[in-house]
């Protein structure tokens, strides 16, 4: 009888924003599922230990503990490239450990598709020590990626990175590995359009005077999904990605819509949403087949495009964080956005029209799944790479 093989156990501290927003959830997700399918030809298995940036500070006996029990250290993906000055944060970003203990790192380090987080309103500058940190972490990672080409642009020219040494990696959010769940209300035979409202920092996402603005652009979009429901019979799913911060506008945004047009997945699967600072991982496989279900993704936050995009369907990003156009641009997927910037030009008839030739656009559903095929064998490349440092 032949002896068989062993695959080799890898041991990851996977360091990432695994907090309230299921989008980070997701990436972590389909990643971890993704390295382990493609670790399996040759015999490696990975075992991820999580770890929060965020609310996570590296104290002396933690990295003794991650030098001692970690064969790789993975930081990402997500938009780690963010600053709150109550965070206080000692790297200036969402890395919260001093250089020294990054230097002292003794596992190979890989730095896995972060973004830049800044919002397009938001006036707090990053402090000196982000550029300072996230060059000492890009010398010390045997792998650096980022997200997008934007993120990229930026680390160069304002933070000052070695070119030669950012990879770009697509958010693995894109490679779904879901499970069917029911959603009782849908009306099989109606566009199903799945749409996304972040209700938070309105005086970093619109221009002043933010809380007009805020209130004028949502007034607007609910105007033009309910044109939508009359003039073309589709149905809108509420779809938020953290509790009370996206649900709580809901009754309000749904008031006015033709009875049964429209509901809210936290209302009809609630079993999804764990409370604030609970774990959401189980949940993931059931909330991205949400997203295979509708025809059309509307976003505000970038997962709920990157998650539509895996699914291999039409989106309409939503918003003016940068973090949307650098996802747009490297895709090839410019054409459907409501910037949400000017009310002179953002009219609910423009939004109405916007919503219209997405749902009707063949071309565009085709487009969406030749850059899938792209961005996916992207991502698995990088990953042979990764393996190839493990193996």
């Amino acid at each position: 009888m032949e002896e068989t093989s062993r695959a080799r156990l890898v041991n990851v501290w996977h360091i990432g924003a695994w907090n309230r927003n299921v989008g980070d959830w997701a990436l972590a997700y389909q990643l971890h599922r993704l390295l382990n399918e493609q670790g399996r030809p040759r015999d490696v298995t990975f075992k991820f230990y999580m770890v929060d940036s965020q609310r996570t500070y590296f104290h002396q006996a933690l990295v003794d503990q991650m030098n001692e029990e970690a064969d790789l250290i993975l930081v990402g993906g997500g938009g780690l490239i963010f600053f709150r000055p109550e965070d206080k944060s000692i790297s200036g970003w969402s890395f919260n450990i001093e250089p020294e203990k990054v230097c002292a790192l003794k596992k190979p380090l890989i730095v896995y598709a972060i973004g830049y987080n800044r919002f397009a309103y938001d006036e707090t500058e990053f402090p000196p020590a982000t550029a300072q940190h996230l060059r000492i972490t890009q010398a010390k990672a045997a792998l650096f990626s980022v997200r997008n080409n934007g993120t990229r642009r930026t680390l160069i020219e304002r933070y000052g990175l070695d070119p030669n040494k950012i990879d770009v990696v697509p958010d693995p959010g894109i490679c779904l590995y879901d499970r069917p769940i029911e959603i009782r209300p849908k009306r099989n035979a109606a566009p199903f359009i799945a749409v996304n409202w972040a209700a938070d920092r309105p005086h970093q996402r619109y221009p002043k005077p933010s809380e007009e603005n805020a209130k004028y652009f949502l007034i607007s979009l609910k105007t033009a999904l309910v044109q939508s429901v009359k003039d073309l019979g589709t149905q809108i799913l509420f779809l938020p990605h953290l509790m009370q911060i996206d649900t709580d506008i809901f009754e309000y945004f749904a008031s006015g819509f033709p009875k049964g047009s429209i509901f809210s997945l936290h209302h009809e699967l609630p079993y999804i949403y764990a409370p604030p600072g609970e774990m959401l991982y189980a949940h993931v496989p059931f909330f991205t087949n949400v997203f295979r279900q509708a025809d059309v993704l509307i976003g505000m936050r970038l997962h709920n495009c990157v998650l539509g995009f895996g699914a291999g369907k039409p989106f309409i990003t939503l918003g003016s964080h940068p973090k949307l156009g650098f996802f747009a641009e490297d895709t090839g997927l410019m054409k459907y956005k409501i910037p949400l910037v000017d009310p002179n030009e953002e009219t609910p008839e423009r939004m109405y029209a916007t919503i219209a030739a997405c749902l009707k656009d063949e071309a565009y559903k085709e487009q969406v799944r030749s850059a899938l095929c792209s961005e996916l064998q992207k991502l698995r490349s990088f990953n042979e790479r990764l393996l190839d440092l493990v193996s």
